[in-house]
């Protein structure tokens, strides 16, 4: 038992670095810094209340993994003490199984360095979805059910979304295909892929779950549209981290063309194992106090054409941009340790 906790220690060691004392101005506790922050965090609990108490209602572990995930110590500690309580649960947890990397739908993909870029800067590139595979993915696309921020009961086809907000009185700022994994097959495909998993696996310390695969569109709207929706809204226009699990992994593809103006995805290199102490409580940055902190050479702003795709520690600070002039259609694939229930698949 105590060797394989000294594994965990070394899998999560580079997570450890927490500057305690530093000379940098932006390391100094401001007490009109921290109340602005404090407002905003409490602001955007009680947006996502109703969430996080479904989740903690779900699942009895959600809670104290959403309290325990932001700080080194207890995501090693959770990640080893609750994969083992998994592990003895047969029923709570299933495995996934994958062939040969031979298989993969990424044949010039390098297993080995995307896993250590991820480790050294929290995100890797260079993954391309084939052409089949995109196409097959768009043509789903054209004629799937949407739901207005994943709501399947409001549900329309992306050729009728100016009617779709006359008939819902609201403007569709978030939409997402609530069948497309159990009607895309090339979905399901890219979901199962090998080489994905594998990395997974290698970079979590165990075989992982599939907790989330999710496809949708962020319609072109203002910084502002998307600041009123609370925290549902400001990942978008402010950088932040993802608690979902102790340990996990994302992998994003954009299925259109994205650019500064059509929804690129930003993240900044390493800052998933260097953290200012105030990082650890307000999970929400904005982009002066990243450039500040990080510098701004270590935010990476992520464009391509359809098809490009990439990883990333989603305990990395990241964020997305809103649609300027085109909307972008993206997917996410996520994979941990621990499924609580908090996507529908």
């Amino acid at each position: 038992m105590f060797y394989i906790l000294l594994k965990y220690l070394k899998i999560y060691s580079n997570n450890l670095y927490v500057p305690l004392i530093t000379n940098s101005p932006s390391s100094q506790f401001s007490l009109s810094s921290f109340i602005p922050k404090f407002i905003h965090e409490v602001k955007s609990v009680r947006v996502k209340y109703g969430f996080y108490g479904t989740n903690a209602r779900n699942d009895r572990r959600w809670l104290l993994m959403f309290i325990l995930a932001r700080f080194p110590l207890g995501r090693i500690l959770g990640a080893y003490f609750y994969r083992v309580r998994s592990m003895n649960k047969k029923d709570r947890i299933q495995e996934i199984d994958y062939p040969d990397l031979s298989t993969s739908i990424f044949p010039d993909l390098n297993v080995d360095l995307a896993i250590k870029s991820i480790e050294e800067d929290g995100y890797c590139l260079g993954l391309k979805l084939p052409d089949r595979t995109l196409q097959a993915i768009l043509e789903y696309a054209a004629k799937g059910d949407i739901g207005i921020d994943g709501e399947p009961s409001l549900s329309f086809k992306y050729a009728d979304k100016e009617q779709a907000e006359q008939k819902y009185n609201q403007a569709i700022l978030i939409g997402n295909y609530s069948k497309v994994n159990t009607e895309c097959l090339a979905m399901q495909q890219l979901a199962s892929d090998p080489k994905l998993i594998a990395i997974a696996s290698e970079y979590l310390g165990q075989k992982p779950l599939l907790v989330r695969s999710q496809m949708g569109w962020t319609f072109v709207a203002s910084k502002e549209a998307y600041a009123q929706k609370g925290e549902l809204g400001s990942p978008t226009v402010l950088f932040h981290y993802d608690l979902d699990d102790y340990r996990a992994l994302k992998f994003f593809f954009y299925l259109t063309n994205v650019d500064s103006l059509s929804g690129s995805h930003r993240c900044v290199a390493g800052s998933h194992k260097k953290r200012k102490l105030l990082h650890y409580v307000f999970r929400s940055q904005s982009d002066f106090e990243i450039a500040d902190y990080y510098g701004s050479d270590r935010v990476i702003e992520i464009c391509g054409q359809p098809g490009t795709g990439f990883g990333e520690d989603p305990f990395c600070f990241h964020r997305g941009s809103p649609p300027v002039n085109s909307p972008r259609l993206m997917i996410q694939l996520e994979f941990a340790l621990n499924d609580y229930g908090m996507w529908e698949m």
